[in-house]
């Protein structure tokens, strides 16, 4: 499939291409389409393209020995699936790649990556900032696990999805299955749902996949308070904005 140059632009770790680069990068990629469902590649797979999704939702994981599947990052459009296999010149896959939804993705051989990714100053330096944010993100995970509750846990999830999203905080609804959400957050789902009740008290409603923050400030007083990184947060920060504002409207 052809790529269209606008379509390009509009990706994050393309946005800063001079025309002569877009030009050189539409001649060497391509845009694939895959169904919900369908594996974009496999733990083991030899690495031959650099991925980057256009449109949809692209589940990382990887499966244990007894079969489960125990989900490491749900990407979406302008996240990159392969930087850090494609960085650290690794030959195969790490983990597995499933489409959510239809998926939308472009395509870059890996060969033609390495050799010109020095000549794309933006693209390099965007791909290096990716991987040091999901280090990052890795970290504040890590911490999570170790000192919060499930409840804690899944409160934080659901602040960060509303921010990233861009959803409205008095209702939207839930993007990925719960089913998703709580392999994602390493937890089993009856423990997932057991924590979405228990939300109610803590500012948070959950009728079905619908979500809806009736307190922010009490769901900041429950989460963000336990996390040495939440001045940090970008979920945190715009939530408790917003509950500043209404209060100081409100007042």
């Amino acid at each position: 499939m052809t790529i269209k140059s606008e379509t390009l632009l509009t990706l994050p770790l393309f946005s800063g291409l001079t025309p002569e680069e877009n030009t050189r990068l539409l001649a060497n990629s391509r845009m694939r389409n895959c169904e919900g469902g369908a594996f974009l590649f496999m733990h083991g797979d030899t690495i031959v393209n650099f991925y980057v999704v256009c449109r949809g939702i692209v589940q990382i994981f990887r499966a244990t020995p007894d079969g489960h599947e125990v989900t490491s990052d749900l990407l979406i459009a302008g996240d990159s699936l392969n930087a850090d296999e494609i960085i650290t010149k690794q030959d195969t896959h790490n983990k597995n790649a499933r489409a959510v939804d239809d998926v939308l993705l472009l395509e870059i051989p890996t060969s033609w990556m390495l050799e010109n990714l020095s000549n794309f100053d933006h693209m390099a330096s965007h791909l290096m900032a990716t991987l040091s944010d999901r280090l990052h993100s890795a970290q504040i995970e890590a911490e999570h696990q170790s000192t919060m509750s499930a409840t804690q846990i899944v409160a934080c999830y659901l602040q960060r999805l509303c921010i990233l999203y861009g959803f409205d905080p008095d209702g939207f609804e839930l993007p990925y299955s719960k089913t998703l959400i709580a392999s994602r957050l390493r937890i089993e789902l009856e423990t997932f749902s057991r924590a979405l009740k228990n939300l109610r008290d803590e500012g948070i409603e959950v009728d079905g996949t619908h979500v809806s923050f009736t307190d922010t400030q009490k769901t900041s007083d429950f989460v963000c308070d336990q996390c040495s990184l939440s001045e940090e947060c970008p979920a945190h920060i715009e939530l408790h904005k917003t509950s500043q504002n209404i209060t100081k409207y409100v007042a």
